[in-house]
C-alpha cells in the first residue's frame, strides 16, 4: 500500500517532468543580422546581436558571446571581439566539467535543457577567430597564444573518447599554417619550419581525404622557404619532390617583400535541424526517437580574385583566395561521426520515458481504475513525444568555410579591389580595399566577409 501511495505522490512530478517542454534559442533575429552582414554593416550586426540579447535563455548564454564576438570581429573591433570570445570561452569550459544534476534533466526531457557548451569544433574556432583578432593587430605572441590553444584543445576533447571512437576533426591544418606565419613574423625559423610541415602533413594525410582541402601554393612555398633558410637541405629536396610546380623564394629576397593575407569567410555556415522516427509499442505507446544532423546550405560565390595597385607604379599583384578551412565539412563530418551516440542517448531517453509512463500508468489504474489510468497513458505519451526535441542549437553566424588569398608585394603604398566570382567565373559582386601603406618584412591581414 505505502509502494502504492508513493508511486502516486510520484505522478505529479513524472508528469510535470514531462510536461517541461524546453525550446531552443529563438532564432528570429538571425535573418535580420544576416541581412547586415550581406550588405557588410557589421556595426549594426552587432547592435541587432545585443538588441536581442533577452532572446537568449540562460542555458545559450554562450551562444551569446559568440555571436557577439564574430559580429566585433567582422566589424574590425577585435579587442572587444576577443573580449566577448573569452566569455564565451570560459562558459564553455567551465560546462565542459558536466553537471550531473543538469545531465539528468536532459537524460529524462531534452539536451535542451542543458547549457549549451558548444559543439567540439566550435570551441575551437572561438580561438582560431581570437588568433586572428591579434594577427590583424599585429599581436604576434598573443596570436600565438590562441593558436596554440586550437591545438592542446583538440587533443584534450578527443583524450575523453574511446580509441575506436575519437572524431575525425581531431587536428586543424589552418591554425597550424596560421602558427607557422606567427613564428615566421616573431623570428622563430625553426619553429615556422615544424608548423608549416604539419600544416602541409595535416591537409594531405587528413583534410585531403576528409574534407577535400588540398594544402595551398602558398603554404608550401613558406614551407621551402624556411627550410632553405634553416639549411634543411635534405627536407627540402623531399619537399620539392612532393610539389615540382611550388618554386624557391629565397628567404633574405622574403624579408624585403610584404606578406599579405586576405582572409575572406565564405558563405552562410550549415544549419542543424532535427531528425526524427517514431516506434510504436505493442501496448499503442509511441516511443519518438530525435536527434540533429547538419544541413549545408548553398552559395553562390565560388572564389574571390584579388587586384592590388601600387599608387606610385601602378598593378602589381592579381590572386586568387582559395580554401584553407571547409567549416560546412567539418560541422556535417564531425557530427555524423559521433551520431550513433547521440541517437543512442535519444533511445535510452525514449526508453526510460516509456517505462515511468508504465509505472504511473499502473499506479494509477490501481489507485482509481482503468479509465484513469488509460488518461494518465494518454497524457503521458504527449508530453514524452513532445518534449523529444533533439539539441539544434549551433553558432548560427559561422561561415561555410574559410578562404586565404595570399601573395608578397614590395613595401610601398597600395589601394585595390577585390571581384567575388562564381563557378562559372562570373563576377557577382566586388569590393574596394581602401588605400594602405606596408613596410619590408612586415605581414598584414586583411578580413572580408560574403554570404550569398
Amino acid at each position: 500500500m505505502r509502494s502504492r501511495r508513493a508511486k502516486l505522490r510520484a505522478l505529479p512530478l513524472v508528469l510535470g517532468t514531462f510536461l517541461f517542454c524546453s525550446c531552443a534559442a529563438s532564432i528570429k533575429h538571425y535573418p535580420h543580422i544576416n541581412q547586415c552582414l550581406l550588405k557588410q554593416d557589421y556595426d549594426s550586426a552587432c547592435k541587432l546581436v545585443q538588441k536581442n540579447k533577452k532572446e537568449y535563455p540562460k542555458r545559450n548564454a554562450a551562444l551569446y558571446y559568440l555571436d557577439e564576438g564574430i559580429t566585433f570581429h567582422l566589424a574590425g573591433r577585435y579587442l572587444e571581439s576577443n573580449e566577448s570570445f573569452c566569455r564565451a570561452e570560459s562558459i564553455m569550459d567551465e560546462l565542459y566539467t558536466k553537471s550531473l544534476s543538469k545531465e539528468a534533466a536532459s537524460f529524462l526531457i531534452s539536451d535542451n535543457t542543458v547549457p549549451y557548451r558548444g559543439e567540439d569544433f566550435e570551441k575551437a574556432m572561438v580561438n582560431l577567430f581570437m588568433a586572428l583578432n591579434y594577427a590583424t593587430l599585429g599581436a604576434w605572441e598573443d596570436s600565438l597564444v590562441e593558436a596554440r590553444k586550437v591545438d592542446n584543445k583538440l587533443l584534450v576533447i578527443n583524450a575523453n573518447y574511446d580509441e575506436d571512437k575519437k572524431n575525425v576533426y581531431k587536428e586543424d591544418a589552418f591554425i597550424r599554417f596560421l602558427m607557422g606565419t606567427l613564428y615566421e613574423a616573431d623570428g622563430e625559423l625553426n619553429d615556422a619550419f615544424i608548423s608549416y610541415r604539419k600544416a602541409e602533413e595535416i591537409y594531405r594525410v587528413d583534410y585531403l581525404p576528409n574534407y577535400g582541402v588540398r594544402p595551398p601554393e602558398f603554404l608550401i612555398e613558406n614551407l621551402i622557404t624556411t627550410a632553405e633558410g634553416m639549411g634543411f637541405y635534405r627536407e627540402m629536396e623531399e619537399i620539392q619532390s612532393k610539389y615540382p610546380l611550388v618554386a624557391c623564394r629565397n628567404l633574405s629576397e622574403k624579408r624585403g617583400m610584404v606578406e599579405l593575407f586576405l582572409v575572406h569567410y565564405n558563405g552562410i555556415g550549415p544549419e542543424k535541424v532535427e531528425d526524427s522516427f517514431a516506434i510504436p509499442m505493442p501496448d499503442g505507446y509511441i516511443m519518438k526517437m530525435a536527434y540533429p544532423r547538419f544541413v549545408r546550405k548553398n552559395f553562390q560565390i565560388s572564389h574571390a580574385e584579388v587586384t592590388l595597385k601600387n599608387q606610385q607604379e601602378g598593378p602589381c599583384a592579381h590572386f586568387p583566395t582559395v580554401l584553407m578551412e571547409d567549416i560546412g565539412a567539418i560541422a556535417t563530418t564531425n557530427l555524423d561521426n559521433r551520431i550513433n551516440r547521440i541517437k543512442a542517448k535519444a533511445i535510452a531517453r525514449a526508453t526510460t520515458k516509456y517505462l515511468a509512463s508504465k509505472a504511473a500508468e499502473k499506479a494509477t489504474t490501481d489507485k482509481k481504475g482503468q479509465w484513469a489510468g488509460l488518461l494518465v497513458k494518454v497524457a503521458a505519451n504527449v508530453a514524452s513525444v513532445a518534449t523529444e526535441q533533439a539539441d539544434i542549437r549551433h553558432w548560427r553566424l559561422l561561415p561555410a568555410e574559410i578562404r586565404v588569398g595570399r601573395t608578397l608585394i614590395p613595401p610601398g603604398d597600395y589601394s585595390g579591389e577585390i571581384d567575388f566570382v562564381d563557378d562559372r567565373g562570373a563576377i557577382v559582386g566586388s569590393k574596394v580595399i581602401k588605400p594602405f601603406s606596408v613596410e619590408a618584412g612586415e605581414k598584414r591581414f586583411f578580413i572580408f566577409r560574403t554570404l550569398n
